[in-house]
């Protein structure tokens, strides 16, 4: 089994190469820092390392050139690179970064790739329960100026942000498995973990987290779902589903939303498209 994964290298994401390489896979890391992954790859036994910057397309199509030239056909595709920015950024296409990590980079990286995905192949997203406070995809503002007004910001602006780009995430999940049946996609929320998550946003992000942390699951608990939705003959017949700690849930109802879905994907067809 080959295992292409984004965000390995930390949190969740480590804890999940680590048990998939345990379990015989050949690991692809995809990472910001190549040494980082380089160290991750000595510790697994031997891994591909492919550098990208996710919040970049251009870095995206790069990196996915070289995964078609070295890695052999992909069994398992593990979009699990995220994160919350607490100031409005825009990447160098000029997209919010939270939109672009979150939605925009498991969209182009799965895309890209879909003709190295192995028949019956398994795409997952590491998804978060907070998509249920998001009650819509805003399409008037995939800018998501509205989440960082000062006003916002006081009353917790970005992590609504982060809920919309987690509900994106889901729905794209959903598209995916009807425009490409010959692979199965999922999606999983794994708790409240302790990671490395929202400790870029300020002192006080990095405090509250720290005050938290006593309460998080383990990383390795966080990637239970991961690794059984990898692996496990329990969910190959079924896809397009949502799951938390080992069982097929129910996302909110704004996340079924077979409509909504199939407008993100024509959004994010748009997003991506090369400049003529």
């Amino acid at each position: 089994m080959y295992a292409l994964v984004t965000g390995g290298t930390n949190g969740i994401g480590l804890a999940g190469v680590r048990e998939l390489a345990k379990r015989g896979a050949r690991v692809g890391l995809v990472a910001r820092s190549r040494a980082k992954a380089g160290a991750v790859a000595q510790e697994i036994g031997g891994a591909d390392v492919f550098e990208a910057d996710l919040t970049s397309q251009a870095s995206i199509r790069a990196m996915t050139v070289e995964v078609a030239e070295r890695a052999p056909v992909i069994d398992v595709l593990v979009n699990n690179a995220g994160a919350m920015y607490g100031s409005h950024q825009v990447s160098s296409e000029g997209i919010e970064l939270t939109w672009a990590l979150n939605v925009v980079a498991p969209y182009l990286i799965t895309t890209l790739l879909a003709d190295r995905l192995a028949p019956g192949a398994r795409v997952i997203g590491t998804a978060s329960d907070e998509h249920a406070k998001a009650q819509r995809i805003n399409f008037d503002d995939l800018s998501g100026t509205q989440y960082f007004s000062a006003s916002k910001k006081l009353t917790g602006g970005a992590l609504r942000r982060y809920g919309e780009t987690e509900l994106a995430l889901i729905l794209l999940s959903s598209e995916l498995a009807r425009r490409m049946p010959q692979i199965h996609t999922y999606t999983f929320e794994p708790g409240f973990v302790a990671t490395g998550f929202n400790t870029n946003n300020g002192r006080l992000m990095r405090l509250m987290m720290a005050m938290a942390k006593p309460f998080a699951r383990t990383p390795e608990q966080g990637a239970e779902t991961l690794v059984w939705l990898a692996t496990s003959p329990d969910v190959a017949g079924e896809t397009g589903l949502y799951y938390a700690r080992e069982r097929r849930t129910d996302p909110s109802a704004a996340a079924q939303d077979p409509q909504t879905a199939a407008r993100l994907w024509e959004t994010l067809e748009e997003q991506t498209a090369l400049p003529k």
